[in-house]
């Protein structure tokens, strides 16, 4: 405890040691500034009953088939009617039930999809188109069955492949190959696919909405066509379609805090409406006709941008005001955001499932916050646009952290940087669709933003309790942390939380990348060589994989054979990172992806090796021999490239061969094995028995395949090894020296 004379003196007492009593300044001064902000902040009273309307709508989606959550609400429901708040207790209840058979609903429709009974054949298909493949970066469709083989049949959707350019909304008649199995196609789950083998008729939908909203969204695509990165990130901005980004710009994007930009949201809504009222002005005289008009201008920006959650809610909040005036009711942001979200979940519980609706809604609420803190700060702008990024990103912080494990430090800055030309990227991209003498400005604004993302990105990332350290750290430097000693302090926590241990290995290791259901094996050394087998089944995740494991260059990239599940990320690899050369099998029958790979290499001047059993090389410390195949398969799998790769321990790694192949490779008794084809039964148990050594490692993600099959693990457990998993575990590594 400092003495009173010091207490008095900033001279006499230094900072680090009047810490109690800096910590009551501090603690007075928030309470202080909170109070005086609380008015500013808190919705007014008709707002407070409509978020409280969201919140029990949520908590009653949310507990559906949850009886802990649902009890929870309860309790808190009876602790009010003990304090006879019975108005209360009535709006929470009615809400929470009407919630609850929403989420019942919801659950409803998904469990029949999941079980719904599709067939495995050829048949010709009439169906509606729901979803086109611009909505997505993997080029797949989603239809809604009308009739198979000339028979009704209002069957579950299904994801469509093959279609083309074919727009949402149309009906389409096609011959294909269906097969069943539930898969997520962006927000929706489906029962099964249609592989499309010929398109047999095609009627283009004559709903207005869907015929402006079309129109527009191929006018975007057309003026932007993707001949570069800034046109990849122009489109994301009008129309959130960022398949002509590069995943690396996606993954910067979100590694800088700056994804939502592309998410299409409230600032676009804006724009668009702003472009849409001075077209329609002429009509929109009276206040019903305002609200008619509004609201066909945000049908249009709909169906342009896809549905995309965060418009949807964007679109519902900016109704809500429209209808208010017709009816005479004043209306706040506040409460525009809590009738928005009752309605929509009401409407769709699946909606809270919703990654991006979770993040729009919460990231509109820390906006909010922050206006009502930056009021009555001068100057205004400033005050504002700092207030108003750093509460929007504390409010989705959460959300991040449990999705992508990590935020950036400098997503706050990245914001107060971006935004501003964001809106200009958007302006001037609107307008170029009218004459093009403003795609300069747009692509100009554009490749700022992603030069920004690019720094931003490679700079710290921080975790929850990162983050809660940051977040007091700068409240205290804010409010008390004024002198040199706090600055000293400021600089030495940040440098501590953006340090941490290097994940570039220390002896030969290898890792078993966790990207879902599919195969990414890397192999490092000490002296920064590499080689990666495999790429997984997403550019998107295989970029982040490599990012968590520092790699920027790959010495060799091996395409097993070319299942989606296991080259569909090269193509992104062998165009973003630097690459040395690419092995394909010498017997492959190459399949469409697998050709992709060899063209994008080829195209990016990388060498491409076509090798056989008795192939070897050195990657650094590590030896490396290919043991197949040595001759053309009937099966793909059974003509995966297999590697064994040797230090002082020795690792195979098979892709998906299968019993055939198995019974053809040379006996090895590697010390580490990765479980051919994810676990599947088309392994041989007995093969399994004689090679596997001490570990075992299954590469897997949530899947309908039945892997791994329960008939192999019961043999891994039966030899005593190590079983390792990515599903459970994430990313596997394994060190290739010692005994362990």
């Amino acid at each position: 405890m400092c003495p009173e004379s010091a207490r008095q003196s900033s001279r006499a007492c230094g900072m680090g040691s009047c810490i109690p009593d800096t910590a009551n300044e501090v603690g007075r001064f928030a309470l202080s500034a909170l109070m005086t902000r609380y008015e500013a902040i808190v919705p007014t009273v008709p707002a407070q009953w409509t978020l409280l309307a969201a919140m029990a709508t949520a908590v009653g989606v949310l507990g559906s088939g949850r009886p802990i959550v649902l009890a929870l609400a309860v309790g808190v429901i009876v602790v009010c009617a003990t304090r006879r708040k019975w108005s209360l207790v009535a709006a929470a209840t009615v809400f929470l039930m009407l919630g609850s058979v929403s989420g019942l609903v919801a659950a409803t429709r998904l469990t029949a999809t999941v079980t719904a009974d599709v067939p495995q054949r050829s048949a010709t298909l009439v169906f509606r188109l729901v979803e086109d493949e611009s909505a997505n970066a993997y080029g797949i469709s989603v239809g809604e069955p009308l009739s198979i083989d000339g028979a009704s049949w209002s069957g579950p959707r299904l994801a469509i492949v093959g279609l083309g350019g074919i727009e949402a909304g149309a009906t389409v008649e096609a011959f294909g190959r269906l097969r069943p199995g539930t898969r997520r196609v962006r927000d929706e789950v489906v029962a099964g696919t249609m592989d499309i083998v010929t398109i047999l008729n095609v009627d283009a939908s004559m709903n207005p909405l869907l015929v402006v909203g079309n129109s527009l969204r191929s006018r975007v695509q057309v003026v932007f066509d993707g001949s570069s990165s800034t046109d990849g990130l122009i489109t994301g901005f009008l129309i959130g379609d960022t398949r002509r980004l590069s995943a690396r710009d996606v993954e910067n994007l979100r590694r800088s805090g700056l994804a939502h930009f592309v998410a299409v949201s409230g600032s676009n809504v804006a724009v668009f409406m702003l472009g849409w009222w001075i077209v329609a002005a002429p009509l929109a005289v009276h206040p019903r006709a305002r609200a008619i008009i509004g609201a066909i201008g945000l049908g249009v920006f709909i169906v342009v941008t896809r549905w995309e959650p965060s418009v949807v809610r964007a679109s519902a909040m900016t109704a809500v005001p429209l209808f208010g005036s017709v009816v005479g009711i004043p209306v706040d942001p506040w409460m525009a955001l809590g009738v928005a979200v009752t309605t929509l979940l009401l409407v769709s519980g699946d909606l809270l499932g919703s990654v991006g609706f979770q993040l729009s809604v919460a990231a509109t609420a820390g906006v909010l916050v922050g206006v009502g803190l930056a009021r009555g700060r001068k100057p205004a702008w400033l005050w504002t646009s700092l207030f108003v990024t750093v509460a929007a990103q504390l409010a989705v912080a959460p959300i991040v952290i449990i999705v992508f494990g990590t935020m950036p430090l400098l997503a706050p800055v990245a914001n107060l940087l971006v935004a501003p030309l964001v809106t200009i990227a958007t302006v001037a991209g609107g307008l170029s669709l009218v004459g093009g003498v403003f795609e300069p400005v747009a692509a100009g604004a554009a490749s700022a933003v992603l030069m920004i993302a690019r720094l931003v990105a490679s700079g710290p990332q921080l975790g929850g309790v990162a983050i809660i350290g940051v977040v007091l750290l700068g409240a205290t430097i804010g409010l008390r942390f004024t002198r040199p000693l706090g600055v000293a302090i400021a600089v030495l926590v940040a440098g501590l939380t953006a340090s941490g241990p290097s994940p570039w290995p220390t002896m030969p290791t290898m890792t078993v990348l966790d990207i879902g259901q599919g195969d990414a094996i890397l192999l490092r050394d000490p002296g920064g060589r590499t080689m990666l087998i495999d790429g997984g089944p997403s550019p998107r995740l295989i970029d982040q994989a490599l990012r968590r494991q520092a790699v920027s260059r790959i010495d060799v990239v091996v395409a097993t054979h070319g299942d989606a599940d296991h080259v569909a990320g090269l193509i992104e690899v062998v165009t973003s990172y630097e690459v040395g050369e690419v092995w394909v099998s010498r017997y492959a029958n190459p399949s469409d992806l697998l050709a992709n790979v060899i063209a994008a290499a080829s195209a990016a001047a990388i060498p491409v090796r076509g090798v056989a059993a008795g192939h070897r090389t050195v990657i650094g410390g590590i030896a490396i021999e290919v043991l197949s195949p040595s001759r053309r398969y009937a099966s793909d799998n059974d003509g995966s490239i297999v590697i064994l790769a040797r230090s002082e321990r020795s690792a195979l790694i098979p892709g998906d061969i299968e019993a055939i192949g198995q019974a053809e490779l040379p006996r090895v008794k590697p010390d580490i094995l990765v479980v051919p084809h994810h676990g599947s039964s088309s392994s041989s148990a007995r093969w399994i028995g004689a090679v596997v050594g001490s570990v075992a490692v299954l590469s897997y993600g949530l899947n309908t395949y039945g892997h791994p099959d329960g008939g192999i693990l019961a043999q891994l457990r039966e030899s005593g090894v190590q079983i390792r998993e990515t599903f459970s575990e994430g990313d596997v590594a394994v060190t290739l020296s010692g005994s362990r």
